[in-house]
């Protein structure tokens, strides 16, 4: 039985909005979203079809409130600050944090790609989410370059190259590592997720991300 026929208040309207894409993602995660219905959808909220529809008109819009969701989760949120040792902590715990991130949820990185090419208004949002990340970290990896933190390249790979590489990594290893790692858990997703940046660090910004007590930092505004 359906839940709630309750008057909808606007604190109503939102609880029950999130209480499906809740039951939306966890079968998404469970089955893959070709194997999951709106119905499904539906019944695991505890809403009819037809209030289902009232938020949300089919199944791609579901697919498309979640991934919003995933990305105001997802990748570094950088402080200001006067103190290069610190962005750069801030980073990379923001890059260690996305393997949690996508594994909550899994079926964008098992699934992604088809999404993506299955879904042209899906494709664009991700497109302008992706332009304007990777624009600021690599601006936020360039500043710390310029306070001798980061090498400005590896080999022929520079920084907009590594923020790119460090995106790809973070969104597809949880489920690539799920197939050929699968004991391998977090932990490795992870490592591989900041393997690339760590190649960029000089010996300072080794030794701001492993001893921040002892080498801080101050630049001048």
């Amino acid at each position: 039985m359906s839940k709630d026929p309750s008057p909808r208040t606007p604190q109503r309207t939102a609880a029950r909005r999130e209480e499906i894409l809740e039951a939306a993602r966890e079968l998404f995660n469970a089955r893959g979203t070709a194997a999951v219905s709106t119905n499904h959808i539906a019944a695991a909220a505890g809403v009819s079809p037809g209030n289902l529809y009232y938020w949300f008109p089919d199944k791609r819009a579901v697919i498309r409130a979640l991934f919003e969701e995933w990305s105001r989760s997802s990748g570094p949120s950088i402080p200001e600050s006067d103190d290069p040792g610190a962005t750069l902590r801030a980073f990379f715990a923001g890059v260690v944090a996305q393997p949690a991130v996508s594994a909550r949820y899994a079926f964008f990185s098992r699934e992604l790609v088809a999404l993506l090419h299955a879904d042209p208004e899906l494709a664009a949002v991700y497109r302008s989410a992706f332009e304007v990340k990777t624009a600021a970290h690599s601006a936020v990896l360039a500043s710390l370059a310029a306070a001798g933190l980061l090498h400005n390249a590896v080999g022929s790979v520079d920084l907009r190259d590594a923020v790119v590489a460090a995106w790809i990594a973070s969104e597809a290893a949880p489920a690539f590592l799920d197939v050929v790692e699968p004991e391998a858990g977090p932990v490795r997703a992870r490592a591989v997720s900041t393997v690339l940046l760590r190649a960029l660090l000089t010996e300072a910004g080794e030794r701001q991300l492993e001893h921040p007590n002892r080498h801080r930092l101050t630049v001048e505004r």
